[in-house]
C-alpha cells in the first residue's frame, strides 16, 4: 500500500506523462525521461516541494516495490503503477465532481436547522 507521498510522486509522474503524451500526440515521437530530468522539471514547476534528494528516495522506493521501471535512463510505469495511478486519478476526479457539485449548488435545507454565534 503506498503512503501519501508515495501516491502523490506517481500521481505526478502519471500527469507528467499524461500532459507530454498530449503535447506529442500528432507527432510521432515519445518522451523518454530520466530521473533526474523528471526531479529538475517538476521542482522547477513548484510541483512538489520536497528537497532533491527526498524526491529521488521516493522514486526510489516506487521504483523498488514495482510501480515504475528505469530501464536505460528512462522512467516509465509498470502494468501495477499504472493501475494504481488511474486509481488515484479517478478517486480525484470523483472528489472534484462531489466538491464542484457542492459549490455550484445553492443549499437548501429541507428543516429548519439550528443555528449558532461563532
Amino acid at each position: 500500500m503506498l503512503t501519501g507521498k508515495k501516491k502523490e510522486m506517481l500521481f505526478t509522474l502519471g500527469q507528467f506523462f499524461r500532459e507530454t503524451d498530449r503535447k506529442f500526440a500528432e507527432s510521432p515521437l515519445l518522451v523518454s525521461v530520466s530521473k533526474a530530468e523528471f526531479i529538475d522539471i517538476i521542482r522547477g514547476m513548484s510541483a512538489v516541494s520536497k528537497k532533491e534528494r527526498a524526491v529521488y528516495k521516493n522514486l526510489e522506493e516506487l521504483q523498488k516495490a514495482r510501480y515504475i521501471v528505469y530501464d536505460e535512463r528512462s522512467l516509465s510505469f509498470s502494468k501495477k503503477g499504472y493501475a494504481e495511478y488511474e486509481r488515484i486519478r479517478e478517486e480525484l476526479e470523483q472528489l472534484n465532481a462531489i466538491a464542484s457539485k457542492i459549490e455550484s449548488k445553492k443549499i437548501v435545507f429541507k428543516r429548519k436547522i439550528q443555528t449558532k454565534l461563532k
